[in-house]
């Protein structure tokens, strides 16, 4: 009787120790659920560079635009990203340090190709100290680099008078920046 009576008592003991412990973790986790707070970590770094950032374009002659290939100020530049740069998402800019009042107008074009990549446009209200985005959302591989023309040119019309802009002048710099970037389609 008195072997049972322990058995009993220790089957007891077991059966409030096993409640405790299944209603601790219960209630535990939901209370710890509550303050647990998403964080998102990052590894690596982004790092890109361009091969020839500096642009000096002068004494720009007005062209027909289908000729801007052959007589257009031409700027050839690299995106390098480094063997242990990430994948990113490209941007690049041209950092406008001087431009002549006269060539902030439509008629003063850029064309940027590379890539499967191409985009025309005009430095219309660009002034000193201001910045165009050349490129937007370009995907660039770790360890890999891109090749760009920048063609840059005064786009001739007859009807306009045009004799302001000649020996005028641009000078800006190329500047790459990226963020971290899984594949092609976070870029879109």
């Amino acid at each position: 009787m008195k072997t049972s009576i322990k058995y009993l008592i220790i089957i007891i003991l077991i059966m409030i120790v096993a409640v405790s412990s299944i209603s601790l973790s219960y209630f535990g986790a939901n209370i710890i659920s509550k303050d647990i707070k998403e964080t998102k970590v990052t590894t690596g770094v982004v790092d890109l560079k361009v091969d020839d950032e500096e642009l000096d374009a002068k004494d720009i002659a007005p062209i027909y635009d289908t000729d801007y290939e052959m007589l257009a100020y031409k700027k050839n530049f690299s995106i390098i990203s480094s063997e242990k740069s990430l994948n990113s998402c490209t941007k690049v800019s041209l950092n406008i340090d001087t431009i002549s009042s006269e060539l902030a107008n439509k008629y003063f074009k850029y064309k940027i190709v590379g890539n499967d990549y191409e985009k025309e446009g005009n430095f219309s209200g660009a002034h000193n100290n201001s910045n165009l985005t050349l490129i937007d959302n370009v995907f660039i591989e770790g360890n890999s680099s891109m090749n760009f023309d920048l063609y840059i040119w005064i786009s001739y019309d007859e009807n306009e008078n045009q004799i302001d802009m000649l020996g005028t002048k641009l000078i800006a710099n190329i500047v790459v920046e990226g963020k971290d970037s899984k594949n092609l389609n976070y870029c879109k």
